[in-house]
């Protein structure tokens, strides 16, 4: 139906990555000697649910009106549901210290090279 809306409060944080970032990058760890452990594959502009919604939404021309509240959530996907509903606010330190540079910093840029 296209009706997606945000998850619970809207309030959580969502990393994301550009799909062209994400092999950028690890080719870019592949490649760089001084390169070791883990690196966060998410953009450097983290932004919450609702306005990854909102922003998905407009991309695809679509409403993003039908919020999904957190409870029926949880009844659906019991303990699942906090993968959801939690958020992360992960920044790529580690990712931009060994030298990547993202295309897309942004949501909206990101969504408009699909």
């Amino acid at each position: 139906l296209g009706l997606g809306g945000k998850q619970g409060s809207g309030q959580q944080w969502m990393p994301w990555v550009h799909l062209d970032d994400e092999v950028a990058l690890i080719d870019h760890v592949l490649h760089t000697v001084e390169a070791r452990g883990p690196y966060n594959a998410c953009a450097p502009e983290p932004v919450r649910n609702q306005a990854f919604a909102k922003a998905l939404g407009k991309h695809v021309k679509r409403p993003a009106i039908m919020p999904a509240p957190g409870f029926a959530l949880k009844l659906m996907l019991g303990e699942m549901a906090g993968l959801l509903l939690g958020g992360q606010n992960i920044q790529p330190q580690r990712t931009q210290e060994i030298g990547f540079e993202f295309k897309y910093h942004d949501l909206k840029t990101a969504l408009a090279a699909l």
